[in-house]
Parts: structure tokens; sequence; C-alpha cells
């Protein structure tokens, strides 16, 4: 297009009018103007809206996603709640939250912790629930390495206590019992002499034993029971439950005081100086009952529970020995506990997902040894002629064996009875094994793990009522 083209259209594009006229020009001049703000007044706006959200966040309940996770079946949904904030305050440092969940020292728990992650699900290893407290295991894992921890939940305060003097310990879970426990005996404690004290008898229950008078005083506490030597001498014999008390006397010169809500039994002993010896712990059952060996002239006493011991009479002294002092277990001894079966002892390892237990004999006075590495405890059929097998865990579910034919009888969760007969059985046998077969597609395999103790395939234990190397008939090749 050249010059004279261009114009051309510039020209009837415009036209020959003006594009602003008079009227147009006067009616943007008089068009009215903005006025512009003032100078300070939008930064004090800002200032004023800051204040208002910095108000409403204050008084907003903390919303925080929970990030700690609990792992359990064994607590209350608000138990659970209760211990995953607890670690989540930590984890966040916030005192304010954590003084409302517990009253350990926050700077002392903030180092205890600083260490573990939480990225995984924190696991409830063992639970132990009281009338007044609940105490919690809890598996802890810091640079691959797992620990544990241990909370009590205060039921009536509702706050987590923690003693942050008390060391973790580490966690295996492939736990194995000792082979043997070594006995450390020593001389039992004497019975603290009341000197000078006058005893509140209002209320009291008094009896006589042997020459001997036991006062049982009705305390805050409990009941504090007192025993008055012949001498007048009064023994603390300490606190405790205000269930009834069984007192079983051996000769003149001892005493087993129990408390028949929780078989703690209180062993008295008069030595041969006159003084009295003391010694407590826990019997399965209410009754006392001693044993001979071969290795020791005075008859022994087994006495359980999570603190187990051996009890016996050396040179006219009670001497004692705890079963588990030198074992230098894994994990506390609360995971631990002890039955007598004779003179032997069966040690149970439990935590709330993983049972084990081991039964021990004598072999020296000083050495309690797994049954085990005695020997191979031998099966044969003829054990379980006419014999009858119970749950070690639940004695109503029973088993018993008759004329090829196994009877079963036990009740479900709800109390029904449940009775059930297996044909046709077969026993066949290879070194500590029995292989159970029957009609129907039966089969059972049981393994002997003690003189008395069977299990089966899901690691179910079973008693028998008699050392099946006991048995009338059975040649005893150990």
């Amino acid at each position: 297009m050249t010059n004279s083209q261009v114009k051309q259209a510039i020209d009837e594009t415009i036209g020959s009018e003006s594009l602003m006229d008079e009227a147009f020009v006067q009616k943007v001049m008089q068009k009215k103007q903005r006025k512009k703000p003032l100078p300070f007044l939008q930064p004090a706006i800002v200032v004023l809206l800051m204040l208002a959200v910095g108000a409403v966040l204050y008084f907003t309940p903390n919303q925080t996603i929970q990030a700690v996770e609990i792992e359990t079946s064994y607590l209350e949904e608000h138990d659970e709640q209760l211990v995953a904030d607890f670690y989540e305050a930590i984890i966040q440092k916030d005192n304010k939250a954590l003084a409302k969940l517990s009253t350990v020292n926050s700077e002392q728990a903030y180092k205890r912790y600083s260490i573990f992650e939480f990225n995984n699900p924190v696991e409830v290893i063992k639970t132990m629930d009281t009338e007044k407290s609940i105490t919690l295991f809890l598996k802890l894992q810091a640079n691959d390495i797992q620990y544990l921890d241990k909370l009590v939940i205060n039921k009536e305060a509702g706050m987590i206590e923690l003693d942050v003097s008390q060391s973790m310990t580490l966690y295996n879970e492939n736990i194995e019992l000792p082979k043997e426990f070594l006995l450390d005996y020593k001389e039992a404690p004497y019975a603290p002499v009341l000197e000078n004290f006058e005893l509140d008898l209002d209320g009291a229950k008094v009896q006589k034993v042997n020459g001997h008078i036991l006062y049982q005083i009705p305390t805050k506490e409990g009941t504090w029971r007192v025993l008055e030597t012949p001498e007048g001498k009064r023994l603390d014999l300490n606190v405790a439950s205000d269930q009834p008390t069984v007192v079983i006397t051996g000769t003149n010169d001892q005493f087993f005081i129990m408390d028949t809500l929780v078989n703690d039994t209180t062993y008295i002993y008069r030595n041969k100086n006159g003084d009295y010896q003391i010694v407590t712990g826990q019997l399965s059952y209410q009754g006392v009952t001693t044993y001979a060996t071969d290795f020791h002239e005075e008859p022994v006493l087994i006495i359980g529970g999570e603190e187990p011991k051996v009890i016996t009479i050396e040179d006219g002294q009670m001497i004692y020995a705890n079963i588990f002092e030198r074992a230098n277990l894994d994990h506390p001894s609360a995971f631990y506990h002890t039955e007598s079966i004779g003179p032997h002892i069966l040690v149970e390892y439990s935590d709330d997902s993983h049972q084990l237990s081991t039964y021990y004999s004598f072999t020296e006075k000083e050495i309690y040894t797994d049954q085990r590495k005695i020997g191979l405890l031998e099966a044969r059929p003829e054990h379980f002629n006419d014999m009858s097998i119970a749950n070690r865990y639940n004695d109503q579910l029973i088993y018993i064996f008759n004329d090829n034919t196994i009877h079963y009888r036990g009740n479900t969760l709800s109390g029904e009875l449940i009775e059930e007969t297996y044909t046709n059985i077969q026993i066949e046998t290879r070194d500590n094994q029995y292989f159970i077969t029957g009609d129907d597609g039966f089969s059972w395999t049981l393994t002997r793990t003690a003189p008395r103790i069977l299990k089966d395939e899901k690691g179910i234990e079973y008693t028998v009522p008699i050392d099946l190397d006991d048995l009338p008939g059975i040649e005893n090749n150990k």
C-alpha cells in the first residue's frame, strides 16, 4: 500500500468531523474527582485487622491434629487418647497441654523422649489394671532399637504418672527363658519389734495362736497385723487387705498368716536364738505344703508370684533365696510369674500378645534347671490310658481319654456348656510328641514340655494330674 492510499484510508475513517467537540470536553472536565485517602489511615486499618485475627486465634480452642497413634486392644478409648495426647504434648513441647495431662517435670520429660521416633504407632505391650491405676508398658523406637517405657494412669486424677528417674530397658521380642536359675541363699530378716507403742485395739480382732496373740487392727490403709509373743514382745507384721485371714501353724515355732484376698503369705519362724524371722510371698492356694529333697535335710517351701522364693531352715535359722535375683531376666519382673508344682517350679512369661512357660527342677540346692536341659521327656501312647488333660489357663476345659475315645467338655464365653466326642482315636509318638488322630479328620499334636505339661500346635498349654513318668506300669527311663 502506497503512502497516498494509507492517507486516504485514515481520512475516510476519521471523517470530516472532529473527534472531540466542545460539549464532550466540558463533560469530561466537569466529572467529579475521587478523593485520595489520608496517608496514615491504611496502615491503621491493617493493624486493627491483625489484632482482630490474633484475638480470634487466641480464644479459639487448639485443634492440633493428633500425630501419635497408640496400638492396643487392652485400653478404653479415653485412656488410649490420654496416652496419645501425653506423647503428642512432649513432641510439640507444649507445656500448657502437658501440665493438664501429667505432673511430670516438662524439661525432664522432653529430654527423656528426645531420641525417640513417633512416626509409627506406639504399641502397648502389657497392661496391669488395678482398682486405682493402670500400669502400661509401651514399645518405643530409636535408631532401630526398641525400648520399653512404663507409664501409670491414675484413675481418680485422670492423669499420667511417670518416674523420670527410672531408665528405660531394652525390649526383646524374641524372649527366651534362662536354662537355669542360680540360687543365692541369705538369712531371713527379723520381724520389727514395737517398743513403747500403745496399740489402739478399738474394733480389733484378737486371736490366740500357740501361746501367741494375733491382733488384727483396722486402719485406713487396711488391716494392721501385730503378733504378740509369750514374752510380751509385739511384732509388726505390716498391713494387709481387709479380707479374712487364715492362720496355719507348723510347729510351735512356725506361723503362716495368709491374706485370703491375694494369697499373700507371711511366714514367721522363731529361730534357735528365740528371735522371729519373717518372709512374705505369694502362694497359689490357701494352704501350705513343704517338700523334702535329696540334697537338704530340712523341707523347702516354694513361694510364687512376681518375686518367687525358696525358703528353708539351716542350722536353726530361716534362710531364703529369690529365684529371679541372679537370673538377669529380660524385661521387668512384672512380666514373669511362677507356680510351684511340688518341689519344682513353672516359670511363666507373659505380655499382652505373647505367652511362654518353662518347667524347672531342683538339680542341686542352689540350682533350678530347665527340664529341657535335664533330658528329653519321652512321649508314650500309654500315657493317655484313662487320662484327663485340662487347659492350664482354664481348668473348665477338659479332655478325657477313654477306650479310644476323647470326651471334651467346656464352656463358651457366654457360659454355654459344650460337650463333644471324638471316636476311633489313634496315638502315635515320636520323641516328646504325641500325634493323635480320629474319625472325621480329627487331628491333634501335643508336645510334652514338662513332666505334667503339654502344649499343642497353637501354643495352648495343658496339664495332667500326675507326672506321666510316675504312672503305674510306666517304666522310668530318665
